[in-house]
């Protein structure tokens, strides 16, 4: 018993791959990782520490110090997920003070300098939910908004306690929601929005009111740092005093944003912010006299076009000679956040958008010009044309001289030292495809219209573009967009071509856009509107002439379209086993269509099947497009086979629903939905979101939280057909449908999960490993044995014989098998996993608030040699057992020669 336990225990250890630890030297070489904030909310420029930087609180619940030289994240303080951390003021004197939270509220002080906190109270209650804040002298101000009044609680904000409370008085108030804080003033408009009034929160003075020259569109406060207040009303400017409203004669460009600053003891300036183009058109003038200040004219461009901007932060120098010089931070309609001084240009931009990834592919590199003239030469089609004449055994020849001199030009050039890198079909030197696969372009599509092409290895942005008035697809409540990947970067001369589908955000028409996933060009020059609403989009497995796979859209009509045109004869072609299906995630209901009812001229799509679950939808998941089985069965311990359950069609629907004796009750269905049959369903009671899927080859893991036994558990369903396979060429839905065995057993994490994903190589060899990501902020790396359900409570000598290990209900946390490190991840929305050019690596890229890519190797790096793989030795044993063959053949003809002389 005793060897048998340490037989077992050696093979568990086996199995957690201690070994994939990460050494010192190797930090940051095959992973990197982009910290960011999200959306900018608040904002505030500190010049009078020594350490110049800018303050942040974003819609990501994040705030953060940065530099203002280079736009480093000095340091970084997440808050609380969802509503109980939502920034709801951020006030920065000698400390930072941030209230965040929806009821109860928090008040915390922060240190501008280190980032720690300094103090943490909390408001209970307030006597409205409508609620505006201000800080002043050591104050807090929280005024409790009514339908007609409204109420006063004033607090030390430092340590809060018991506030001094008193009734507040607000005339002419028609909607509590249009309440706007200028400084210690609530101000707001009648209901004819031609009366502007204003109500000091001190209660020391009556309302203010002013008779607005037009009704009022907007109304917002304004940005800067002045002995007056101000709010913009449409493109007016009104000046709050304590005790009177002032209108400003100075009328605001429509399409501008502005920020009022100090000038002198009796003057303001006024900087305005206009798009124009691709740049940022900045100006200044004394808001008194109107008169302009030439040096605050600038034009500020950047390697990538600016969105349209409003200034959340300005503060503006006088210098010795008069001058005045302005430092502004930008909010972009893109989620970007810039940096300006003025005079002068963009000192750094943020890509904040990237908080925002929705959607994500790696798509490989086009190959080298070299490689491009080989590829051409064997090119049949099209033969000739460059030559003039028609193709034929004599162009094939010319052809390929020609192809050889390039390459002998290309070898003497690098011999001596005089060739560059070697260029791809684009022109960029550094974008071409390697030997392994290993180099990659990750195109990111977030939930802003904003897509990204970014270099996996250097994390450099290589090409961005906006699309505007778009915006996601809402998918079981989160924000989806759907990227397909119509043609790779395999098929030269023809580029490469994706295609991404948003919706318009007043018509909710679907918007279609195809661009170049290298360059980032597109490929009808903007995007365009499908004139309907999008049911469901699928990507067709066959090509036409041109290697286009086309996509096949389903309006909430009904009707069939294919995109683009050019591949309706494709479509058309695989109608009669092409199958779609849509789903409606509150009711509960799935509904499968065929197209084998269509013609020539018409695509139809008829419905053929409906499941009604009655319960609301938590996630579908089907397999991954890319994946490939190698193994078709499992080699028992007695030699016999057990093949695997692979049905291409098969999706894992996951509901929930309220239930009065068990609170909450999740299902899992796993349904064909080629014929509409529910293969396998499954009852977990009490349990709880968050849930997450992998569906792959044959088996299904979930995750979801246990109300009963209060914590996180895994569940593994593995589908088998048995000992006998009924088809070993295609599977069928339709003909002989099989009832599969279902193997499943549960597991316990000492974790949270937030996303899982499974890994994926390139022919499907290397095993397979769950990836999870942990709200500790780790990305574990599980094997599959040890979610295996087969795993027994006592080890068999069959089991054995597989390397099948004893079933352990908890799993494994170990430092060891966390891929990131101490980069810690947190807020994590997507892992993507995409196949390396080598059978051994998967590539992977971790997005949510942060950005991190890496690789791992599953079955480690079989098919690589290692890092410290010493060539010198192995080079002087090769020569060595050369030269010393040679000598002992040398020896043994001379040996052989004596003898035959005796």
């Amino acid at each position: 018993m005793y060897f048998q336990g340490a037989f077992l225990s050696c093979l568990l250890f086996s199995y957690l791959e201690l070994g994939s630890s990460l050494y010192e030297d190797q930090i940051g070489k095959f992973d990197w990782k982009l910290n960011h904030l999200g959306k900018l909310k608040f904002s505030s420029i500190d010049l009078k520490s020594p350490s110049k930087k800018v303050f942040v609180a974003t819609e990501e619940n994040v705030i953060a110090g940065l530099s203002t030289k280079t736009g480093e994240i000095l340091w970084r303080q997440i808050l609380e997920k969802g509503d109980p951390g939502a920034v709801q003021l951020m006030h920065v004197d000698v400390e930072m003070v941030t209230v965040t939270g929806s009821g109860p509220y928090t008040v915390r002080g922060w240190n501008i300098n280190l980032g720690n906190m300094l103090y943490e109270w909390s408001i209970a209650s307030v006597r409205w939910p409508e609620v505006r804040w201000a800080v002043h002298q050591g104050k807090l101000y929280v005024a409790s908004v009514g339908q007609r009044d409204g109420e006063i609680s004033v607090y030390n904000v430092r340590v809060g306690g018991q506030p001094v409370t008193h009734s507040l008085s607000l005339p002419h108030l028609p909607d509590k929601h249009n309440v706007v804080v200028a400084g210690l003033s609530l101000v707001y408009t009648d209901m004819s929005g031609e009366l502007l009034v204003s109500v000091p929160m001190t209660g020391n003075s009556p309302p203010s009111t002013l008779r607005l020259p037009s009704p009022a569109v907007s109304l917002t406060p304004v940005t800067g740092v002045s002995d007056q207040l101000f709010v913009r009303v449409n493109q007016h400017l009104v000046a709050i005093s304590v005790d009177k409203l002032r209108l400003v004669d100075f009328e605001i460009p429509s399409d501008s944003n502005i920020a009022v600053h100090s000038y002198t003891a009796e003057q303001n300036i006024i900087i305005i912010v206009q798009h124009s183009g691709k740049e940022l058109v900045v100006s200044g003038r004394v808001l008194e006299t109107g008169s302009p200040v030439p040096e605050l004219s600038s034009q500020l461009s950047h390697v990538f076009p600016l969105a349209a901007s409003h200034v959340t932060s300005v503060v503006c120098l006088t210098r010795r000679d008069k001058t005045v010089t302005c430092q502004l931070l930008l909010s972009a309609l893109d989620h970007s956040m810039a940096f300006a001084q003025v005079p002068g240009n963009l000192m750094w931009v943020r890509e904040e958008a990237l908080t925002s990834i929705v959607n994500m592919e790696l798509v490989d590199l086009p190959v080298s010009d070299v490689e491009a003239a080989i590829e051409k030469e064997f090119n049949i089609k099209g033969v000739g044309e460059d030559f003039g004449v028609s193709g034929g055994s004599l162009t094939m020849l010319v052809r390929r001289v020609t192809s050889q001199l390039l390459q002998l030009q290309t070898l003497l050039m690098t011999v001596l030292g005089l060739r560059d890198p070697p260029n791809n079909v684009n022109g960029r030197a550094d974008l071409v495809r390697d030997d392994f696969g290993l180099h990659k372009i990750i195109v990111a599509i977030t939930s802003v219209g904003k897509i990204y092409g970014i270099d996996n290895l250097s994390h450099e942005i290589i090409w961005q573009f906006t699309l505007e008035d778009v915006i996601p697809f809402n998918n079981i409540g989160k924000a989806h967009v759907p990227f397909f990947v119509q043609r790779t970067t395999r098929h030269f001369p023809y580029p490469a071509q994706c295609t991404v589908l948003y919706r318009h955000k007043v018509t909710e028409e679907a918007v279609i856009y195809t661009f170049n996933p290298i360059n980032g060009k597109s490929q009808d020059g903007k995007s365009l509107r499908l004139g309907y609403k999008l049911a469901q989009a699928v990507l067709l497995a066959s090509v036409n002439e041109e290697f286009l796979k086309g996509l096949l859209l389903l309006d909430t009509t009904g009707k069939v379209h294919v995109y683009p045109e050019s591949a309706r004869q494709a479509a058309v072609q695989a109608a009669t086993s092409t199958y779609l299906y849509t789903a409606d995630t509150l009711s509960g209901q799935l509904t499968g269509y065929s197209l084998s009812y269509s013609s020539d001229q018409e695509l139809v799509a008829v419905p053929l099947w409906e499941v009604k679950l009655s319960q609301k939808i938590t996630a579908i998941v089907a397999k991954s497009p890319l994946e490939k089985v190698h193994s078709q069965g499992r080699v028992l311990g007695d030699r016999s086979v057990l093949y695997k359950y692979i049905n291409p069609n098969l999706v894992a629907v996951l509901t929930q629903t309220p239930d009065p004796l068990y609170k909450n009750v999740l299902s899992v269905y796993l349904i064909d939905v080629v014929s509409g049959s529910v293969v396998f369903s499954a009852v977990h009671k009490r349990s709880l979101e968050p849930i997450h899927v992998v569906h792959s080859e044959n088996w299904v893991i979930y995750s979801y939280f246990s109300d009963k036994s209060r914590r996180t558990e895994i569940t593994t369903l593995d589908l088998y057909e048995g000992k006998t396979q009924s088809n070993t060429t295609a599977f069928s839905s339709v003909w002989n449908p099989i009832q599969p065995m279902v193997e499943r057993q549960s597991y316990i994490l000492p974790a949270s999960v937030e996303m899982m994903k499974e890994t994926i190589t390139e022919k499907g060899i290397t095993s397979k490993h769950i990836l999870v990501a942990l709200n500790s902020g780790g990305v574990l790396e599980l094997p599959w044995v040890l979610l295996d359900p087969r795993r027994p409570l006592a080890a068999t000598p069959d089991l054995r014989e597989e390397a099948v290990i004893p079933y352990v209900p908890e799993l494994p946390n170990l430092p060891e098998a966390i891929i990131n490190y101490n980069q810690t991840l947190l807020r994590v929305s997507g892992i993507h996993t995409s196949p390396s050019g080598l059978e051994s690596t998967c590539l992977v890229a971790v997005y949510g608030l942060d950005l991190f890519y890496t690789r791992v190797a599953p079955s480690k790096t079989f098919d690589m040699l290692k890092e410290d793989f010493d060539y010198i030795l192995i080079t002087a044993v090769l020569v060595g057992l050369t030269v010393s063959a040679f000598m002992t053949k040398r020896l043994a003809a001379r040996k052989a020669l004596k003898q035959a002389w005796k």
